[in-house]
């Protein structure tokens, strides 16, 4: 199991276990480790494995690949749960969309404008833009979402600026039926 502690914002929004989840970007697996552990059926994708450690836990399906290529890994594969934690390629939204089955949940916190005076990253193109996230995933019901600076508790100074999203993917319409 990993040493590092999962994201506060994932450990309150996640839905019960049971189902399928993802771990986009997944970086050291902590978030992997975590759902894991607490029953789910764990996908954990990042572009760099080699430090991750990936035999501690047999069960959580590890694979290496670039999402930045162009090319989705996952095909047609959905997920209950889809977790994305410090990481923004704006290209990935259509995918994600697709990729959460219906009534499925997704996680999303990142970094957003402003959080440049504090450090990495800086750049416009990996920090979201005010409201971009729900914005993104308009027409999903928006469980919780919060912007903004972030403190350490009892600092009064900021050491971020992130965006927070827990969303539902809406059910498909059913087709009315006449009498």
């Amino acid at each position: 199991m990993s040493s590092l502690m999962p994201s506060d914002w994932i450990t309150r929004y996640c839905p019960p276990s049971g189902g399928t989840a993802l771990d986009l970007a997944c970086g050291k697996g902590r978030h992997s480790f975590w759902l894991a552990d607490h029953g789910w059926q764990v996908t954990a994708l990042d572009r760099d494995l080699s430090d991750t450690q990936t035999g501690h836990n047999i069960g959580i399906d590890w694979i290496e690949a670039d999402l930045e290529s162009g090319h989705w890994p996952l095909g047609d594969r959905q997920f209950d749960l889809v977790v994305v934690v410090n990481y923004l390629h704006r290209p990935l939204f259509e995918y994600l969309r697709k990729a959460i089955t219906p009534g499925g949940t997704l996680l999303y916190e990142t970094f957003m404008i402003g959080n440049e005076a504090f450090g990495r990253p800086q750049s416009p193109e990996f920090l979201l833009r005010p409201n971009e996230l729900p914005n993104a995933f308009s027409g999903w019901a928006i469980n919780a979402f919060e912007q903004g600076p972030q403190y350490k508790s009892g600092a009064t100074v900021p050491f971020a600026v992130k965006q927070f999203l827990s969303a539902c993917k809406p059910w498909p319409k059913q087709a009315e039926t006449i009498l």
